[in-house]
């Protein structure tokens, strides 16, 4: 105290200076109330611009905070419509960090802004539990994290902040897991799929559902053929012996709308050809055994397949041995099964065809050595493989699917088209491709034919 006494003329130096500073600011900046940009401002004021802290109000907006030069400048709160935001202002925009809600969306965003627009990192929630965060540009976020109920999606995102471009997604269980191509939120593009109740899924997606693998067709694949008396023009009688096949000159030149994924000229050979022999238990083709010879002989690898129809299948497997010789060198056989819902429900439902089927199955495997394969249809994959028993399960599959995607199925081959064009037969030809390399097929012959 005896310090401050002695120095006196130091307290008056900071008294003056005080008054100095509070009197500058009174005639500097001085509260008013302005009639200002359609509403009304009430705050200080320097050369008849809000300058400092002030509040503004029109019927639907209403703004409360630092001003600069008639425009809001450092920290404020704006209240617009059934909007507000809390955070920084630059020359009247939104600037720096700041927080928008917005009611009616029911959404709020924290994060960095640049001249009004979100910009740099910040987060938005929603009402439905839904969070994004990650990296804005001119109010998008571009690339960043999706979390909600589901899961967490990791990637980039279009203007409505729906997954879009490349992104991983992981369930919350952990049972899911996808990465690959998204458009407008779903699976839509190149990806693979991982989950713990089926198979892995790697390939192409439309729409969030799965189309298969896109397969690209060179002359390094291995191609077969299947026909039957409809080849030859029709059914062999006195008059009509059918059109002839050349077996020596036989070229796939055309895999009907396949073709668009063939690199370079369509000029396949033929491997393989499955030729019907028999349906139900008293239909035959008349032209089998000559084409299992020439075809032999033209060294292309031959198959026997029956068409199932809805009596027994033991007295239809009896039926196919009986017209179809099959030697060491062939094929395994191969049920072709092309039932319709009708005939199904006739026989007893599908517990009793798969009961036919596998009495078919069994007593041609038991007379030939060979274990058959099974033909079916997109279709019947989807309605009935579901509940089908382990032993059908068991049987190598040979699919009916005629799109550019190859089916996502365990198969052994795959039928592209009905409508391929082949150099030497008359008419359009069943086209399918062997599921895998020349060598695999090789592999895959040596262990069921036996050289001749």
């Amino acid at each position: 105290m005896n310090a401050v006494m002695k120095n006196p003329r130091s307290l008056f130096s900071v008294s003056t200076v005080f008054m100095l500073l509070t009197l500058f600011t009174l005639l500097s900046c001085q509260n008013s109330t302005l009639h200002f940009q359609g509403g009304t401002y009430h705050g200080e004021v320097k050369h008849h611009l809000p300058e400092g802290y002030g509040i503004f109000k029109t019927n639907r907006y209403t703004y409360e905070g630092q001003w600069k030069n008639g425009h809001p400048q450092g920290f404020g709160t704006a209240q617009n419509a059934d909007s507000c935001y809390e955070g920084a202002f630059s020359k009247g925009l939104r600037q720096g960090q700041g927080r928008l809600s917005v009611q009616s969306l029911q959404t709020v965003y924290n994060g960095s802004w640049k001249n009004g627009l979100r910009q740099g990192k910040g987060s938005l929630s929603d009402s439905h539990g839904r969070k994004w965060d990650g990296v804005w540009i001119a109010d998008t976020l571009t690339e960043g994290t999706l979390t909600d109920d589901s899961g967490t999606y990791s990637g980039t995102f279009d203007r409505h902040l729906l997954p879009q471009g490349y992104g991983i997604f992981q369930s919350t269980l952990g049972n899911i897991h996808y990465e690959g191509h998204w458009k407008n939120g779903l699976y839509d593009g190149f990806g693979f799929e991982l989950d713990q109740k089926h198979d892995v899924k790697c390939g192409w997606w439309r729409h969030g559902h799965f189309l298969g693998e896109r397969m690209r067709y060179t002359s390094a694949r291995v191609y077969g053929i299947d026909i039957s008396h409809y080849q030859h023009g029709g059914h062999s009688s006195r008059h009509f012996r059918g059109h002839p096949i050349n077996w020596n000159k036989l070229r796939i030149t055309h895999m009907g709308s396949n073709t668009i994924n063939s690199i370079g000229k369509v000029d396949y050979p033929v491997s393989f050809c499955y030729i019907k022999t028999t349906q139900g238990t008293s239909i035959r083709n008349a032209y089998y055994r000559k084409d299992a010879r020439d075809a032999r002989k033209a060294r292309i690898y031959v198959g026997a397949y029956h068409f199932m129809s809805t009596a027994p299948g033991t007295a239809q497997a009896k039926w196919f041995i009986r017209q179809s010789p099959i030697l060491k060198i062939d094929l395994p056989p191969m049920l072709d099964v092309e039932l319709t819902e009708h005939q199904i429900a006739r026989m007893g439902g599908p517990e009793a065809m798969f009961r036919e089927m596998l009495d078919w199955l069994h007593f041609v495997e038991n007379h030939t050595g060979k274990r058959p394969i099974l033909y079916i249809s997109q279709r019947f994959v989807n309605s009935y493989m579901s509940i089908a028993p382990k032993q059908i399960l068991n049987y190598q599959v040979w699919i009916a699917r005629y799109s550019e995607f190859r089916p996502y199925v365990k198969l052994l081959y795959w039928q592209l088209t009905p409508f391929g064009r082949v150099q030497g037969i008359h008419g359009h030809v069943d086209i399918n491709v062997f599921n895998g390399s020349i060598e695999q097929f090789r592999t895959y012959v040596n262990s069921y034919c036996e050289p001749s």
